[in-house]
């Protein structure tokens, strides 16, 4: 028997290798349901618009170690816990003395676009799609983008650079509703207006165009907004169903300790799909960054007899946005207490939330200064003193103002 990871993304990789590096004389094997593995997902956007080659989007291209196998194109339907075993989509069954669960998720298609699918029609989540899209992409210039997630916003900007006509359109609230703020949003969405791309925010998807076979033009929020090609970017389920009747899903979610364990021994999970149990919360940061750290101490973590506690539990994302820089310190959460700075003719807004007086996350947006120091301070745990929070202020100013709410409207003063 030997160690199976379940999904060949950054998540499934990193526990493989980490895997092999701390217990040399395992086998591991990867199964992924994709025909090729080993890509950054986070650089299909480029790839799509020319930008990146398709040998430039792989880490991985194959391996020397006779201890280390990847069987793509195969996918996990079914775990028999009792006795250690997996059922593949070919009919076979395969034993594992340790599992790694990391298979990630499928992509969501809301609505209509659920339905048959017409021409120009694509998900953002895999290589194959991606392939397609960039082969249509060469004759149909108007693209609208359904969806404010951080591959949506990412892909609109490429696009925009290489020439295309983008409109987005985002459901509900503003961009990356998961990760900013409203105002640190609109100065995200200040930057994409200045850059040509057409913004439909709180736009509820109500109807879709299908004209000779190929997408013309979709409703949204009482709109007819007309393309020809329709890029879907509203998220991703987690791909569960293979788990169902294990025994290891809690609310439908596959719930871990702070060592990603599940609660059998032999299992592990990381990456989108796991749900991390701190007692009092439960987190799932599903970024790039986490994805990797999880991957990494699940695979340490495989035959350790006291497997190590995860304790970088920020949502910490960095990004450059067509000279738009922006760090993600941690998503907002209902209720926090908001200190910011910001110069919006610059497009520039840094914020902290706070709870209790302890920094929880937060966002620098066109000036991420001191973006490491306010990381560390978060991860501290601890409530923050004015010299602390005064990292956020401009270099000419002495006063970080409170978002007005209601029954507060006074300032933080800090020392010169």
């Amino acid at each position: 028997m030997s160690c199976i990871i379940v999904g060949g993304g950054i998540a499934g990789f990193q526990a493989a290798l980490s895997c092999r590096a701390k217990w040399p004389d395992k086998a591991v094997t990867i199964i992924d349901a994709e025909g090729e593995t080993g890509y950054y997902r986070t650089l299909l956007p480029q790839f799509m618009t020319g930008t990146v080659t398709e040998e430039q989007l792989f880490f991985w291209k194959g391996t020397t170690d006779p201890l280390l196998t990847v069987r793509s194109g195969l996918r996990v339907v079914s775990l028999d816990r009792e006795n250690r075993t997996l059922g593949l989509s070919n009919g076979e069954s395969i034993s594992y003395e340790r599992l790694v669960i990391a298979q990630g998720g499928e992509p969501l298609l809301p609505g209509q676009l659920a339905g048959p699918p017409g021409e120009g029609i694509f998900t953002l989540r895999d290589l194959t799609t991606a392939r397609k899209a960039k082969a249509w992409l060469e004759t149909h210039r108007k693209v609208l983008v359904f969806g404010g997630s951080l591959v949506g916003v990412k892909t609109a900007i490429h696009l925009r650079q290489a020439g295309y006509e983008v409109t987005m359109v985002i459901r509900r609230g503003h961009i990356l509703l998961r990760a900013l703020s409203s105002e640190a949003a609109c100065v995200v969405e200040e930057h994409l207006r200045q850059m040509g791309i057409t913004l439909c925010l709180n736009a509820p998807l109500e109807d879709i165009r299908i004209e000779g076979g190929a997408i013309t033009a979709i409703q949204a929020g009482g709109e007819w907004h007309t393309c020809d090609t329709l890029l879907v970017a509203a998220g991703i389920a987690p791909d569960r169903d293979f788990l169902k009747g294990s025994g290891l899903l809690s609310g439908g979610e596959l719930v871990v300790s702070t060592a990603l364990q599940t609660l059998d021994k032999h299992i592990f999970a990381a990456g989108d799909g796991a749900v991390i149990n701190r007692g009092t919360e439960q987190f799932s940061p599903n970024t790039w960054p986490q994805a990797m750290a999880q991957g990494r101490l699940a695979g340490e973590n495989l035959y350790a007899a006291s497997p190590t506690t995860h304790r970088d539990m920020t949502s910490v994302n960095a990004m450059e946005l067509h000279g738009l820089s922006m760090v993600i310190l941690g998503p907002p959460v209902a209720g926090a207490e908001i200190i910011a700075y910001e110069r919006p003719a610059e497009n520039v807004r840094r914020e902290l939330f706070l709870v209790g007086g302890k920094p929880i996350g937060g966002a620098l947006i066109g000036d991420i200064s001191a973006g490491g120091t306010l990381r560390a301070l978060i991860g501290a745990g601890r409530e923050i003193h004015p010299g602390e929070a005064s990292l956020l202020k401009p270099r000419a100013y002495s006063v970080i103002r409170f978002r007005e709410q209601s029954g507060r409207r006074q300032p933080l003063l800090l020392a010169p």
